[in-house]
């Protein structure tokens, strides 16, 4: 009886570490997860034929200014069970660094000579718009990223509150597009991860190019 007994308690004590070890596994993959922005560059219906742009995302997020997430937080991944892990930039580098590469690609891509700004998160909107006009361009490109994050279960979901205002060389704001909502995406069971990889820094491009394109954008950087 004694053996019978040990033989059981052992095939449950093996079936809990199993478990437990599948748990842990699938949490070190979900906690290891990053996107990359750094390369989600819009396309441009016009050109910007050399012109001279400074351009910088500028982080607001209020989990962010608060120290409750970090600069390079992005969203949460979450394991079968629904506990959630944070999601970083590919890079490691603040979100707001990836996201002004992704305005200069864009407008690079466009003709015109982009040039990017570094912006201290806690600095008001007349600093920013100052910095990026130290260098005298033709035109300052500011995206204030209010809020960016995802949520991936299966299916994604973006929470996003963006502006993007558009100043001559003295300041003076020519334009201005915001975006604000939350999308749902279209997932996959299998791997749900690796699908958040590529279509939520995508989601990302698409609002870029919603803006640029806008036509008071267009005008203003033209």
């Amino acid at each position: 009886m004694m053996l019978r007994g040990f033989s059981v308690t052992a095939t449950i004590t093996n079936r809990v570490a199993s478990a437990l070890s599948s748990v842990l596994l699938l949490a070190g993959c979900v906690m290891g997860n990053k996107y990359d922005y750094d390369d989600s560059r819009g396309s441009l219906a016009y050109s910007g034929q050399g012109k001279r742009v400074a351009v910088a995302a500028w982080d607001q997020r209020p989990y962010v200014l608060s120290g409750n997430k970090q600069p390079d937080f992005v969203g949460l991944q979450r394991t079968d069970m629904g506990i959630p892990f944070n999601v970083v930039t590919a890079s490691k580098q603040p979100l707001a660094t990836e996201m002004t590469h992704s305005l200069l690609l864009s407008l690079a891509g466009a003709g015109f000579g982009a040039m990017p700004v570094a912006l201290a998160p806690h600095s008001g909107e007349g600093d920013a718009v100052r910095a990026l006009l130290r260098d005298r361009p033709a035109r300052a490109v500011l995206l204030r990223v209010a809020d960016w994050e995802s949520d991936t279960l299966h299916n994604p979901k973006v929470i996003y509150d963006l502006t993007l205002n558009v100043y001559d060389g003295a300041g003076r704001k020519l334009a201005g597009k915001s975006l604000k909502g939350s999308d749902a995406l279209q997932g996959q069971l299998f791997n749900p991860m690796e699908k958040a990889k590529q279509i939520v820094p995508d989601a990302f491009k698409q609002k870029i190019e919603l803006m640029l394109n806008a036509p008071e954008i267009a005008a203003a950087l033209k």
